[in-house]
């Protein structure tokens, strides 16, 4: 336990996609949907996160009709490359709730919003961030 303190104190840390990246994915059996699931197993470096700020850079999925979100998947990388489309891995996508609504676009975007981590409910990804501010990068 005191090295996991230590590590913590003084190794590394990360941010952004690289601290996500540091979730372990394990297989589980899921009562509620009834089949094994993918479920994370979230390092020590991300627990200590919840709850706080975090910023990312991405690209907007939409989950909405609209051309004005408040609520999307942010990717790591393009559409054509993104977690849903089979190249990456659940570590690569967060859910985006923000107060304000953000004009969709296929352009780089910088998201900030508190960290929520979800092991337990199969219909949200592993990573929400909450109360975001959307900014488009030039």
């Amino acid at each position: 336990m005191l090295t996991i303190f230590i590590s913590l104190l003084f190794g590394p840390q990360l941010s952004g996609w690289e601290l996500l990246s540091s979730v372990e994915i394990v297989v589980g059996y899921d009562d509620f949907m009834g089949a094994e699931v993918e479920q994370p197993k979230f390092s020590e470096q991300l627990k200590l996160r919840e709850g706080k700020e975090l910023t990312l850079e991405g690209f907007i999925i939409p989950l909405q009709q609209e051309s004005d979100q408040d609520y999307f998947v942010l990717s790591r990388f393009p559409y054509q490359a993104c977690f849903f489309c089979g190249a990456a891995g659940p570590e690569t996508v967060v859910e985006v709730y923000s107060d304000r609504e953000f004009k969709f676009t296929d352009e780089r975007v910088r998201v900030k919003g508190t960290l929520r981590l979800n092991d337990d409910n199969p219909l949200h990804l592993f990573f929400i961030l909450d109360k975001c501010e959307v900014e488009k990068l030039d």
